[in-house]
């Protein structure tokens, strides 16, 4: 019975200084370093993070993991925030982003199904995902109110949604009817 109640008594310890600052206190201001980490359901078969960076083959990039954002990977990579011009995708092939949470169920539902469909379609798209937790502006501007939201996004082309927790099938007809075409 120690053996369980000591672990149960730091981590109750832990969490109540960790989340000890104000909401409205940056992770900048609060002096935490802005990291992004994979969940679990995205770990490798050996526990390890698939990598985030692509795999050059000739011009095109290959990406066949799924790419876990930051706010400012985000902006390099899929679109400015604030762009004066409004929305402007980046990138040159078809992208889900996945707007998701840690602590919700439908967004860890479809986790592997997005692992399977960004190994099934690499090449052809990119799969990125964004906790809405971590990355608030991100989801702000795209008034994210529900999660699991994805969105489909086109180079010239503004981007379509769904939300909520869909079936591996329903994802595949989507990205084929949506990005695909």
């Amino acid at each position: 019975m120690k053996k369980l109640i000591i672990p149960l008594l730091f981590g109750i310890l832990f969490g109540i200084t960790a989340c000890n600052r104000p909401a409205d206190t940056s992770d900048e201001e609060a002096g935490v370093a802005e990291t992004t980490e994979v969940p679990a359901t995205l770990l490798n078969s050996n526990g390890s993070a698939p990598s985030v960076t692509a795999v050059e083959e000739t011009e095109q990039k290959v990406i066949s993991t799924v790419q876990v954002l930051n706010t400012k990977q985000f902006e390099e990579k899929v679109c400015e925030l604030n762009n004066p011009k409004g929305f402007q995708y980046k990138g040159t092939l078809p992208a889900v982003v996945d707007f998701y949470a840690d602590w919700c169920g439908p967004c860890r539902s479809i986790a592997p199904y997005l692992v399977e469909l960004a190994k099934e379609y690499a090449g052809q798209i990119i799969i990125y995902k964004v906790n809405i937790d971590k990355c608030p502006e991100v989801s702000q501007a795209f008034e994210i109110r529900s999660i699991p939201t994805l969105l489909y996004m086109k180079p010239n082309t503004k981007p379509t949604a769904t939300v909520g927790a869909l079936s591996k099938d329903e994802l595949k007809q989507v990205i084929e009817e949506s990005l695909l075409k």
